[in-house]
């Protein structure tokens, strides 16, 4: 119900709340206008008055659809009627809240959601009420673009369930005034097993990781700059590095990121990298670089297939291998026995990706000159992908490559 006329949103909702099979058969919920929130909050909050009764029509029916999982609310204010008709749904899972004005309720239903995503929220005295309701069940909070007001400090409630924090803090504002915040959340959250930080945390720091942790996902520059930190986490098995548009500064970042990841990080056994296709064996060298990475796995976005990504590349002057200058510089220690790559194309036919990531493997990654892979790899699997566009339905081809018992590579092709 995005974007709707008022009378076609209506329509849409009294379809759904009179039609017993449409109401049991409903699974998600999406309400609200799509704009840019980082215009005036009071006019992307304010919900058209002409939208209220098909809103009101749709959310009291809430509690009654028996398959609805989860539920979008975007750019609109809620009514206490309203946000307490949505938490009574005894089925709901996952909440999410964009850019909405809530209210604060003095009574709650019985706390079930398991998920909890805010998005460019800033009204502690709406949000505060409902995450101390919601404590005890959450196993899931995810907190984007958010810039919270209080009126008086923040308490924090503790999350005994939680498993998985995600925080992106705006680079134009912090998440909370109160920086230390952080790391009160991390010490509320003690069971949590997978953190996800991107944005800016420039001079945030925090006391220490939860003990629990075990997989963790940072940008680059979050890492390379030290923003924050904590000192040594041996306990962490799992690291992913994520880097914000545009070109890595490869001969530094192959100098920093090897030492810094295995400085950090000594016992990871699975290190994720988002790269830029050109960066793909500098790659191979930070992984090979840990004590303990068995796994690598390599995300690469482009645009027009790699074969463009290579000549633009060489056409800007840039050199192609930056890698192999850097391998005597590293003992290699790494038992590297799987790669992946995730090969994400947003247009153009997917085989031009296909040939030049098949010649990189066989020629570089596999040989036995080069070897970058190194001689305990046992296999590559490829995913060449391209996201559904509209009207054009999404498209993945898949190559693999495994040693036999003989120390021979076979190939194998899904289409």
């Amino acid at each position: 119900m995005r974007n709707s006329s008022p009378s076609y949103a209506l329509q849409k909702a009294l379809a759904v709340t009179r039609t017993p099979a449409l109401l049991e058969s409903v699974v998600e919920i999406n309400i609200g206008k799509n704009t840019n929130f980082y215009r005036d909050a009071r006019t992307i909050r304010k919900t058209p008055y002409l939208l209220y009764p098909a809103i009101i029509t749709l959310v009291m029916a809430i509690p009654a659809m028996q398959q609805l999982h989860t539920v979008h609310l975007t750019h609109m204010d809620l009514s206490r009627m309203e946000l307490y008709s949505i938490l009574s749904s005894p089925y709901l899972i996952y909440l999410i809240l964009e850019a909405v004005q809530i209210p604060k309720l003095n009574k709650f239903p019985p706390p079930k959601l398991r998920k909890l995503t805010l998005i460019a929220m800033s009204s502690w005295e709406g949000v505060e009420p409902l995450i101390s309701q919601l404590a005890d069940s959450l196993e899931y909070l995810e907190l984007q673009w958010c810039s919270f007001q209080a009126l008086h400090p923040l308490l924090y409630p503790p999350f005994p369930r939680l498993r998985e924090l995600r925080h992106h803090q705006s680079y134009v504002h912090n998440t909370f005034s109160d920086r230390s915040r952080l790391s009160e959340l991390f010490h509320l959250g003690s069971r949590i097993t997978h953190l996800h930080l991107s944005g800016s945390f420039r001079d945030t720091r925090v006391a220490a990781f939860p003990m629990s942790l075990r997989h963790l996902s940072i940008e680059e520059r979050v890492l390379a700059r030290r923003d924050f930190w904590t000192g040594s986490f041996p306990r962490l098995l799992s690291l992913s590095v994520g880097r914000r548009d545009g070109w890595w500064r490869m001969e530094d970042r192959l100098r920093e990121l090897p030492s810094l990841i295995r400085e950090y990080f000594p016992g990871i056994t699975s290190l994720q990298l988002d790269v830029q296709w050109s960066f793909r064996n500098g790659a191979l060298v930070i992984a090979r670089f840990q004590r303990n990475v068995q796994v690598l796995k390599l995300v690469i976005e482009t645009t027009c297939g790699l074969d463009h990504e290579g000549r633009e590349w060489t056409r800007l002057g840039h050199q192609e291998d930056i890698a192999t200058p850097h391998f005597h510089e590293s003992t290699l220690p790494a038992p590297l026995q799987s790669l992946r790559l995730d090969v994400i194309q947003s247009c153009d036919e997917l085989e031009r990706s296909v040939a030049p990531c098949t010649r990189w493997v066989d020629n570089d990654t596999l040989s036995s000159v080069t070897g970058l892979g190194g001689p305990d790899l046992k296999s590559v699997d490829v995913s060449f992908i391209q996201p559904e566009r509209k009207f054009i339905p999404g498209r993945v081809l898949q190559r693999q490559w495994v040693k036999s018992i003989k120390g021979d590579w076979e190939i194998d092709k899904y289409l």
